[in-house]
């Protein structure tokens, strides 16, 4: 045998016992069950890292595209997610099969709240949404499980919308995990959303960082979103929770920027016009007037009819979307009602007076001069 034979033979059983140390090294440091002082170490550095939490920004007029790249170069951020919320107009549903399930008559749609997101980027957020989003692509729908079973709808079944856009269902899941819309859709599909309705999901493990980042004032919301995606009672309703509880209606098409058409048929089911203690004649919601009566007859039982001026008396039922997010109103619903008007305007200070509020608290009413970033102090609205 050469030398040079021997030195080359020495050479490759050195370098496959280095490699046979090598992997023997890695095995026991990433092996739990071989390495318990590393297994240990890396459980003491979980523990210290501080437990990411997802904030919920919101601002009045929408959140501007500049605060997403100034969250992103935050200490403690590891994720941020844009989202909104705008209207569907549905047309029509059919099975996979292709029978149909609801075909809306013509020149009229029904609303649905839509969430609008970018998948990817919402996954990251939170990573518990990330199977059913890699779902979501172009020309496809996730549905609410309440709005799936409101629509009789499964995965695979169909959505026309007004526009000519025809959606599948990718998937259903939970309501907590879309904040309670009724349909999820890319921003292609979705029309981009309304600005005004715009908002943040952040990732954090510094949340304090990200309050000190932003502008706080009245305009301006940070809530904490748990664990378990699910918040405190809502003080706003959403469309979902109101038609699980009261149905829907169709409204004709065009659809208006503020005041609407109603189908007659649901009109005539459900608004009313009768009377009522202090405020009179009233036309509302055939289901709010039991409500209504009991907080007004408490006011007159305890002698408080003077803090309910009948001359300033806004309406119940109107037909109309929220000015700036263009979500239907629960005017429209005939479930709210705006009393001392003038001198309680949307967005300005308060001059209720606090026996009329828990008056109407108590007979289930949400008062809207208890909203954070748009304060509506005339409004009273039965919370579904």
């Amino acid at each position: 045998m050469s030398r040079r034979f021997k030195v080359a033979l020495l050479a490759v059983v050195s370098l496959v016992v280095l490699t046979a140390m090598t992997a023997v090294g890695l095995s026991l440091r990433d092996d739990p069950r071989r390495s318990p002082i590393d297994r240990d170490a890396r459980a003491a550095n979980r523990a210290a890292e501080p437990p990411s939490q997802v904030l919920v920004v919101r601002r009045r007029a929408g959140v501007p595209p500049s605060w997403s790249r100034r969250l992103r170069r935050t200490a403690g951020v590891t994720a941020v997610a844009r989202t909104a919320r705008t209207q569907g107009m549905l047309r029509r549903s059919r099975r996979a099969g292709g029978g149909t399930v609801d075909a809306v008559p013509q020149g009229y749609a029904i609303p649905l709240d839509v969430l609008v997101v970018q998948p990817q980027a919402y996954a990251d957020v939170l990573p518990q949404a990330g199977r059913e989003f890699r779902r979501l692509r172009r020309g496809t729908a996730l549905l609410s499980r309440t709005s799936a079973r409101l629509r009789r709808l499964g995965v695979g079944d169909r959505l026309s919308l007004a526009g000519g856009r025809e959606l599948r269902v990718a998937r259903i899941v939970d309501d907590e995990l879309v904040g309670f819309a009724e349909l999820v859709l890319t921003g292609r599909d979705a029309g981009g959303g309304n600005d005004a309705t715009r908002q943040l999901l952040v990732a954090t493990t510094q949340p304090e960082r990200v309050e000190r980042r932003l502008a706080r004032n009245d305009a301006v919301r940070i809530r904490t979103l748990s664990p378990t995606l699910r918040t405190s009672p809502r003080l706003i309703a959403r469309p979902l929770e109101t038609k699980a509880r009261f149905g829907e209606f169709a409204v004709g098409l065009p659809y208006g920027s503020d005041w609407i058409r109603i189908e007659p048929r649901w009109l005539d089911r459900n608004i009313v016009t009768r009377s009522v203690p202090i405020l009179g004649t009233v036309t509302c919601n055939r289901r709010l007037f039991a409500q209504l009566r009991r907080a007004l007859r408490t006011l007159e039982r305890r002698g408080l009819s003077s803090v309910v001026n009948r001359a300033d008396y806004a309406g119940c039922f109107a037909p109309r979307r929220i000015p700036g997010s263009g979500s239907l109103s629960l005017h429209a619903w005939g479930l709210a009602i705006d009393i001392n008007a003038a001198a309680n305007p949307r967005l300005g200070d308060s001059r209720q007076d606090r026996r009329l509020v828990r008056a109407m608290e108590d007979a289930g009413f949400t008062w809207g001069g208890r909203w954070p970033t748009v304060p509506d102090p005339m409004h009273f609205e039965l919370h579904p």
